[in-house]
């Protein structure tokens, strides 16, 4: 049987093996980063110390699964251009540009203010913290918001042409970013993330 796997199909199974893996820590830290905003408001509007308490530990959780999220989505991204470069290289003009949104607009937000969020809990004050937290956790829904978008775009596609050389184009962006399955991977997604 397993002479009967050729390379698209070994391609298939690598990926879904990573993406099984990956999509783990996102959902993780989509619904724990939210967790700990709620945390760390009440303490800020009780001064109960458990709150804190509570924080402190699930913070360190949060720090792994975030870095887990990091790396297990690098390596989806060196499998795009490894497993699927045909794929990339045509629609490299639509998809790249929202995976680098996600970068400028999440990533970044994130990396920024997570060690603040990590680090500066006897160094800044606590409204600057809390700032710190919320910043994070939107950061991780700006990221969900980025990464459904390319994913729904890949199984409804809108919004391209393709020209004579086979590569996509975009003709609106607005059709490519709220395509017609996007809607529902971003609530179905934000909801499995919350609920984990």
């Amino acid at each position: 049987m397993i002479e009967s796997f050729d390379a698209t199909l070994l391609a298939r199974i690598q990926f879904a093996f990573t993406v099984s893996f990956h999509i783990i820590f996102p959902a993780f830290t989509i619904g724990l980063a939210s967790w700990l905003v709620v945390l760390e408001w009440r303490w800020l509007k009780t001064g109960n110390p458990i709150y804190a308490e509570v924080y402190r530990m699930w913070v360190k959780i949060f720090a792994v699964t975030f870095g887990m999220g990091v790396v297990s989505g690098v390596v989806l991204s060196f499998q795009f251009g490894t497993n699927w470069s045909v794929f990339s290289d045509r629609a490299g003009n639509v998809l790249g540009p929202l995976l680098g949104y996600e970068v400028l607009t999440a990533f970044f937000l994130e990396a920024s203010f997570l060690g603040v969020m990590l680090f500066g809990w006897n160094r800044v004050s606590p409204k600057m913290h809390f700032a710190a937290t919320v910043i994070v956790a939107s950061g991780t829904l700006i990221s969900a918001f980025w990464i459904l978008s390319a994913n729904s775009w890949m199984h409804t596609p809108a919004g391209f042409r393709v020209a004579e050389n086979g590569l996509m184009f975009p003709t609106d962006w607005i059709a490519v970013i709220f395509n017609a399955s996007f809607p529902y991977r971003f609530v179905h997604m934000v909801t499995a993330a919350y609920l984990t």
